[in-house]
């Protein structure tokens, strides 16, 4: 604690000596892209030198060393002259946080089949983790089997059509049909979707497996490892809101398992897999009991700012609206198991480069003395690396009017290997957002790419969709996998990168970082947030959008 004072007192005399350095040059209004201010790549590099060295230990959120990182940013904003938008006149929203260890020798799993108790083997037959907000529970249910678990009318699917599960344990397929869009996959796919509808249903226990896809790509057995993991959450503050129902069993169980109560049903595991793999498979009544049990360790409540600083509209109605430019700050820390000597988690790509391209595009202003209409809200936030928690906790209680943020436009692991040609835009083509990304590339001649990786289910996975959840409008660019001119492979160059680096401590400055791609990167970033902020209308969901339909609507 000690230390933590004496960083706020550091930032704050740090804070006023470079206001008092700002020129105040003269603020013209930017009506257009046609005067397109330049980007420094030596300046992308210095922040990232100094987010991604090791005295920062990994950035891990409610560290130390993730608290020098946004103290770091907020001092550059001030020197920026961008208006403080966090708690009480500072840069900083405190994020309350606490963590989840599951008790493992609370944690247990049986099934009865056939009139016979069979007891499973935590890490070898079930996986259950810590929960923040549910952290015990103890049921017992027949089991139901739903298919992947999904229901969406909205497009005509519905696993959990005709099944009764009021206090069942719903055993589900993980991930979604490959028929379903990429990105509505990914929203349906996901764990925390399917538990919500369940426990509307009146579900009380979770239980899923992966198809045959999905099993190759992450083997259960992969699981064990993770059984000391501690699980982030923020802690929900005092409002009026009525908690929605939850369910606080949950578990993933290997093939293994499956296949037993598929088998003690009288049904084909196996003719299920490979009917998932084309088509749902209809759910049924399987005649098993589950019993399931567990307990959570809880840490104590402890905060990590998000760093938030406005640069403020020239119009005198628009710059009240708001548009959001989002990148995440944290990283995950100290390696527990590094192969090597190196136990840092630097994240130089992951995420130091998107942070530093984003303040790039604050510089660019400043260095123009340009305004844009409507305000810019940067906002370099926490715990994305566990679960995309600051943004969550930003979107959901942000500093300004919730309505007010028009947009979202997110930075997250730009790969500045190589000089790219091309990107891809995840979620552009959701709104009128997506025009203004086509037209802003076009000036700088990139072109759009399609998601090399449906799979994966990126859309879900980075910050800009939990501000898709609260109805806001988002685009988020990644480095693509076209040739470059000089004939580099960028496929090949973002797969190995992901194959070899991601998360691991050569994630680290040691790499041949591309600044100048990383300065090409903030220029067309800076495209697309000032054609927003300075355009007539508000963005807006395409008409009969999923998203927009199921969030803004």
């Amino acid at each position: 604690m000690k230390t933590k004072k004496i960083l706020r007192k550091g930032f704050s005399l740090l804070a006023l000596g470079v206001l008092a350095a700002c020129t105040g040059a003269q603020v013209k209004t930017a009506t257009s892209d046609s005067d397109i201010p330049t980007f420094s790549a030596d300046r992308i590099k210095a922040d990232v030198t100094f987010l991604a060295d090791d005295l920062l230990r990994g950035r891990d959120t409610g560290s130390e060393g993730y608290r020098i990182a946004a103290n770091y940013v907020a001092a550059e904003y001030a020197r920026l002259g961008l208006k403080p938008a966090g708690a009480g006149g500072s840069y900083f929203q405190e994020v309350p946080f606490r963590t989840a260890k599951l008790d493992q020798a609370k944690a247990s799993m049986s099934l009865t089949l056939g009139g016979e108790e069979k007891t499973l083997a935590l890490g070898d037959d079930f996986f259950m983790g810590g929960d923040v907000r549910l952290p015990s529970g103890d049921e017992t249910g027949e089991i139901v089997f739903a298919g992947y678990g999904i229901h969406a009318p909205e497009i005509g699917y519905d696993d959990l059509e005709g099944l009764d599960l009021e206090g069942k344990v719903v055993l589900v397929l993980s991930g979604g049909p490959t028929s379903f869009n990429t990105e509505v996959r990914a929203h349906h796919g996901s764990s925390t979707t399917k538990r919500a509808e369940l426990a509307r249903r009146g579900a009380i226990g979770f239980i899923s497996f992966g198809s045959l896809s999905n099993e190759k790509r992450r083997p259960f057995e992969r699981l064990k490892k993770y059984l000391t993991t501690e699980s982030f959450d923020w802690v929900m503050p005092e409002t009026d809101e009525t908690p929605a129902p939850a369910i606080a069993l949950s578990a993933a169980v290997s093939h293994d398992v499956a296949r037993q109560i598929f088998e003690a049903s009288g049904k084909s595991f196996d003719e299920m897999l490979n009917e998932a793999e084309v088509g749902s498979p209809a759910g049924f009544n399987t005649g098993v009991t589950a019993h399931m049990a567990f307990a959570s360790e809880l840490s104590d409540e402890f905060n990590s700012p998000n760093v938030l600083g406005v640069l403020e509209g020239s119009d005198p109605v628009l710059k009240n609206e708001y548009v959001v430019m989002s990148a995440h700050l944290d990283h995950i820390g100290i390696a527990k198991h590094p192969k090597g000597d190196d136990k840092i988690n630097n994240g130089a790509i992951d995420n130091a480069t998107g942070v530093s391209v984003m303040m790039e595009v604050a510089r660019a202003y400043a260095r123009a003395g340009v305004k844009p209409r409507r305000s810019i809200l940067f906002a370099a936030v926490v715990a994305e690396e566990k679960g995309l928690l600051g943004a969550e906790y930003f979107a959901r209680f942000p500093t300004v009017e919730k309505s007010a943020m028009v947009a979202n436009v997110n930075l997250d692991m730009p790969i500045l290997l190589y000089d790219f040609s091309d990107v891809v835009a995840f979620g552009a083509e959701r709104s009128s957002l997506g025009p203004v990304t086509e037209a802003a590339l076009a000036q700088i001649n990139v072109s759009l790419g399609p998601d090399p990786m449906p799979e994966e289910g990126i859309f879900t996975r980075s910050d800009h969709y939990r501000f898709v959840q609260q109805g806001i409008p988002s685009v988020f660019l990644v480095t693509g996998w076209g040739k470059t001119e000089a004939g580099e492979d960028g496929g090949a160059i973002f797969r190995e990168f992901l194959g070899k680096t991601y998360h691991s401590p050569h994630d680290d400055l040691s790499q041949e970082i591309n600044y100048d791609a990383g300065a090409k990167f903030a220029k067309a970033n800076w495209l697309i947030v000032n054609s927003i902020a300075n355009t007539d209308a508000r963005p807006g969901w395409n008409e009969g959008d999923f998203f927009g339909d199921t969030f803004a609507r």
